[in-house]
């Protein structure tokens, strides 16, 4: 008996020591895949951007090379200020995209990385669009502010979107040479796709042979100056009633010049909608998409733009 139990627990012994060098192998196991995992994510280098279109550019452009920033704002980026946070995080990513045109002002009031900032648009600086608008208005959580001193959404010109999209491209493959084959090709392919919204756009710009176009809000300059377009800007929101004296000046313009289309950020109330249609206006809508779309991305949000307007165009 006493045998039995010595050779039970000898048995024993071996088990407890085969499950302990299990146990360690294991360990010591996943410790090399973590410190793998780890090493891969340092080797992806961190690109800060100041809104979506660039977010866009850079993930299309970079793919699985790198790792987008762009700190989730609420309402319009150009407006936005970052969080001590934050900035810390542009100021330790590899490379920091900016948007330029007076895009993203807060970057003048804090200490950035000179070296690593690319602004994308000053390959047409001298086609940036200065304004003298000085109304003070609100639209969004950014709170009251002043469209005034230069336009910025240089992307709804799709050829400024073009090289902007070249600026990035550049761009990631300073930093990630050793990639540059994949990433040009991903850039040839963004290319060709806003090479052919640009025809697009061209060719509704030709439909409308100058005619007038109201647009609720002064963002469309650079979509005017790109395409020939005849815009004349209000200031008004999609959610918010304009006042008695707003609608007057705008149904004068309808009068006058025979105006028949109206451009908008987002679809306006109901209200508004109904009264548009009274005075015979067709609303088109034609998101500027500066920050991340509810749902689909900048080619999908610009594709539905471009469908919107031809429909219209044919409609007449």
């Amino acid at each position: 008996m006493l045998r039995i139990l010595f050779k039970i627990l000898f048995y024993n012994l071996q088990m407890a020591r085969f499950y302990y060098a299990l146990y360690i192998f294991l360990m010591i196991s996943c410790v090399g895949r973590e410190d793998k995992v780890q090493e891969a994510s340092v080797k992806r280098p961190t690109v800060a951007v100041v809104n979506y279109p660039l977010y866009y550019f850079a993930k299309t452009i970079g793919g699985d090379f790198i790792s987008v920033y762009l700190p989730a704002i609420e309402g319009d980026p150009a407006y936005w200020k970052p969080d001590t946070k934050q900035v810390i995080n542009f100021q330790n990513a590899a490379l920091i995209l900016d948007n330029g045109a007076g895009y993203a002002k807060w970057m003048e009031k804090v200490s950035l990385p000179s070296s690593k900032i690319v602004n994308t648009s000053m390959s047409f600086k001298d086609q940036w669009i200065e304004t003298d608008e000085g109304i003070t208005h609100s639209h969004g959580p950014e709170g009251e502010h002043v469209h005034q001193g230069t336009a910025f959404t240089t992307w709804l010109n799709f050829k400024f979107a073009l090289k902007q999209a070249a600026s990035v491209h550049q761009a990631l493959k300073n930093i990630l040479p050793e990639h540059t084959d994949q990433i040009n090709q991903n850039y040839n392919q963004l290319k060709n796709s806003l090479g052919d919204y640009d025809k697009r756009m061209e060719a509704i710009a030709s439909a409308l042979n100058g005619q007038l176009l109201i647009a609720s809000h002064s963002v469309y300059q650079y979509l005017e100056q790109g395409y020939g377009l005849n815009l004349l800007s209000e200031h008004w929101e999609p959610d918010n009633m304009p006042t008695k004296e707003q609608w007057e000046a705008v149904e004068k313009v309808i009068r006058d010049h025979k105006v028949n289309i109206m451009i908008w950020e987002d679809a306006p109330i109901q209200e508004i909608e109904s009264k548009l249609v009274d005075l015979e206006i067709t609303i088109v809508v034609f998101r500027p998409c500066a920050n991340r779309p509810e749902t689909g991305d900048f080619m999908n949000i610009m594709n539905e733009n471009l469908l919107h307007a031809e429909r219209v165009i044919n409609s007449f």
